[in-house]
């Protein structure tokens, strides 16, 4: 076997065990700690097959994108209509080709969009909470005055809500966000994955502490779509939002399917369209 046929053989065979993995701890998790507010489906054989192949897909659309980030990303744009523009946040260890489906759905539905991108290793948080701030602003002005929606993927949830808690709560007139398996109380999952970023979304990190200190964010509409089966947050209850957010479970797909599910997308146009007259 060459090198040329071995690498990708690897790269396949990795992903796999992996998500092996992931829905081997999911299920195991999910019958030892189960959560009545997330209910997860019953660890029957074809909801387990099910759960693993679509882990699969996902990982595997996930990191084949990721040289095509540099790419995807999209700054801040001028726009002649009047919906508001859509900030979209990725998470840990992904970049703007995370957002390849479901940033055609927006702008195929008129939204003005851009992609928020950092380092999840090298870059400390006081700086991508620094980017965010500038980018949002940016953001409101290329859009004449328009206020932001911010859809956010996983970690990318909490770094906006850590955003809106330094500057007050609803700094550069932000319209909304809208978060898609963020674990908004930390997940024993982050320990496997590497960096201080990291460290700091477990259940005891530094993020999620400060979080968990914060005002409420009040007047301001956030909506929280959870998966009852998201292999990445565990346990489950760490997936529910903070007070004075809404909780809307998306059909049962894993974490980074969210991303690429039709159904889910479905739901975040429907919450767009709800922050279309918000001031």
């Amino acid at each position: 076997m060459t090198a040329a046929a071995f690498v990708p053989l690897l790269f396949f065979g990795i992903c796999l065990l992996i998500s092996l993995c992931a829905t081997i701890i999911f299920w195991y998790e999910t019958l030892n700690t189960p959560e009545e507010s997330i209910p997860a489906p019953r660890p029957v054989l074809p909801a387990c097959l099910r759960h693993y192949a679509l882990t699969a897909a996902s990982h595997l659309l996930c990191l084949g994108l990721t040289p095509f980030g540099p790419v995807l990303r999209r700054g801040p744009q001028k726009q002649e209509t009047d919906l508001p523009p859509v900030i979209l946040v990725h998470g840990l260890l992904n970049n703007a080709s995370a957002w390849l489906f479901l940033g055609r759905a927006v702008k195929k539905a008129g939204y003005p969009f851009s992609t928020f991108c950092y380092s999840s290793l090298f870059t400390p948080l006081k700086k991508i909470l620094g980017d965010l701030d500038d980018h949002a602003r940016r953001v409101t002005a290329a859009s004449g005055g328009r206020s932001p929606v911010f859809l956010c993927h996983s970690l990318g949830g909490l770094l906006v809500r850590r955003w809106l808690a330094e500057n007050g709560g609803r700094p550069a007139g932000t319209r909304g966000v809208i978060t898609l398996g963020t674990p908004h109380g930390g997940s024993k999952m982050a320990i496997f994955a590497p960096g201080s970023l990291a460290r700091s979304i477990r259940p005891d990190g530094s993020l999620v502490a400060a979080l968990r200190k914060a005002a409420p964010l009040e007047g301001l509409p956030c909506v929280s779509l959870v998966s009852p089966v998201d292999e990445a947050v565990l346990p489950a209850a760490r997936l529910l939002p903070p007070s004075g957010w809404t909780l809307r479970l998306t059909p049962p797909v894993p974490h980074f399917f969210l991303l690429f599910n039709p159904a889910v997308a479905a739901m975040v146009l429907e919450e767009l369209r709800k922050r279309q007259d918000s001031p």
